[in-house]
């Protein structure tokens, strides 16, 4: 089961890519009265504005 690494609002660096990201949200599912972590967050590239799903295991800080 995925841990969340990062906090929100987080500026990182995505694997593959030069530019700085900003975690925007952690992709989640909820069942019942518990929430599971898929591991994906959202993030806004900060110089495009583009927003991309990524695997936090393939981000580090900036």
């Amino acid at each position: 089961m995925p841990v969340q690494k990062f906090n929100d609002r987080v500026r990182v660096k995505v694997k593959n890519s030069s530019d700085t990201w900003m975690i925007l949200e952690h992709e989640n599912i909820k069942k019942g009265a518990t929430v599971k972590f898929t591991g994906k967050v959202k993030c806004r590239n900060e110089k495009t504005g583009e927003i991309k799903f990524f695997s936090e295991n393939g981000c580090e800080l900036a």
